[in-house]
């Protein structure tokens, strides 16, 4: 197959977490299957290829040639090293294949959550107020409720009911608990006490806000409830899951929409996303603000992706097949990966931080909630 023209075989790529159950892997398998079903609805070639501990290794196993194949990357790490998304993509740019999804430094930097929210005040976005703490000591932050995050975790680890904070004394007690439960630094963030949206960004160029998703946590009158907590995604015998209900399209003026239309997307070219992203944003006094940002969001066919792509006019097998088509956009004009022009400057923020530091964020929110309030 020539580099010109447009791939037609697809190689799904994979992964085996050491830590699935039984129900976890029959899940993954059938996850599979609708996507390759889905590909193959459209015209391609697929097969699919399961990573354990290299990609390298199980590609030239296979004879796998990158002039001829694909892949639509849904390998999440590897067998002892879960999560490890940028370097399942490193393997795949040394191999010099073409896949779906963001690329290396994107997943890298989404690992952490300060400097995420550094490369987005540079920019200019929307952001609730912020801080990193360290240590429990020495606490400068004056702004209630606020919620606590271990800068290291993803998929709302760490992220409870007490995460959310109403005076110095939870505070310390919040960022000693992710001290020692993650060994890991603690953002503090101003929390938006507004509607939540999670909004799927797709395309490259350009990309395109979908339809967002709003998260509706019912009557709950304490704030402390109205969290998309880790129970909250996971547990699906937990009040807090039972409780949230997912509209999209949301319901909102158009001052809103635009708003979120435009943080989302200034989310998603900051941090160098591809063919798809999710970046989710609370909304105050019709302001949105960015809370997070996550380049290789669940596309499986349950998920909140797959409602928005579905609001917009695609059905499941639509939607898998248009982000092939984003990355086949790159198929013809394969280069070495270029490291994006904040790199330089977000690898010296990995050192010499200190142990607390506040900053507003790019953009001064509309009001400041009061102290204690």
């Amino acid at each position: 197959m020539s580099l010109n023209t447009v791939p037609t075989q697809i190689l799904m790529l994979h992964n085996h977490d050491n830590t699935w159950t039984e129900a976890d892997l029959i899940e993954v398998a059938e996850e599979n299957q609708k996507l390759m079903a889905g590909l193959r609805a459209n015209g391609y070639h697929v097969k699919d290829l399961k990573v354990t501990n290299s990609v390298a290794e199980v590609v030239r196993s296979r004879g796998v040639d990158p002039r001829e194949w694909l892949i639509f990357n849904w390998c999440e790490g590897y067998a002892d090293r879960p999560w490890d998304y940028d370097g399942v993509t490193e393997e795949l740019e040394q191999l010099q294949f073409v896949y779906t999804g963001s690329g290396p430094w994107a997943l890298r930097v989404s690992r952490d959550k300060w400097l995420v929210r550094r490369l987005l005040a540079e920019a200019g976005a929307p952001l609730p107020l912020g801080g990193l703490m360290r240590t429990a000591t020495d606490v400068d932050w004056n702004v209630y409720p606020a919620i606590v995050k271990p800068v290291n975790q993803h998929a709302s680890y760490g992220i409870s009911r007490e995460a959310i904070v109403e005076n110095e004394r939870e505070l310390r007690q919040r960022v000693e608990y992710v001290r020692e439960t993650f060994q890991s630094a603690a953002v503090i963030e101003e929390f938006i006490d507004g509607p939540e949206f999670h909004v799927l960004v797709w395309g490259n160029s350009p990309p395109t806000v979908l339809p967002a998703v709003q998260l509706e946590y019912g009557h709950a009158a304490d704030w402390h409830d109205r969290l998309y907590t880790y129970e909250a995604k996971f547990d699906e015998h937990s009040a807090a899951m039972q409780q949230i209900r997912f509209l999209c399209p949301a319901m909102m003026e158009p001052r809103t929409r635009r708003s979120i239309e435009a943080a989302t997307l200034q989310a998603y070219r900051t941090l160098c996303c591809r063919d798809y992203a999710r970046v989710d944003v609370r909304v105050r006094d019709g302001q949105a603000y960015v809370i997070d940002v996550n380049p290789n969001p669940d596309i499986s066919s349950f998920s909140m992706s797959v409602m928005a792509a579905e609001a917009a006019g695609f059905n499941y097998n639509q939607m898998v097949t248009q982000i092939v088509r984003f990355a086949a956009e790159r198929w013809s004009v394969r280069r070495p990966m270029l490291v994006p022009a904040p790199h330089r400057w977000a690898a010296d923020l990995n050192r010499a931080q200190p142990e607390s530091e506040i900053h507003h964020g790019g953009r001064e929110p509309d009001r400041k909630p009061a102290k204690g309030s």
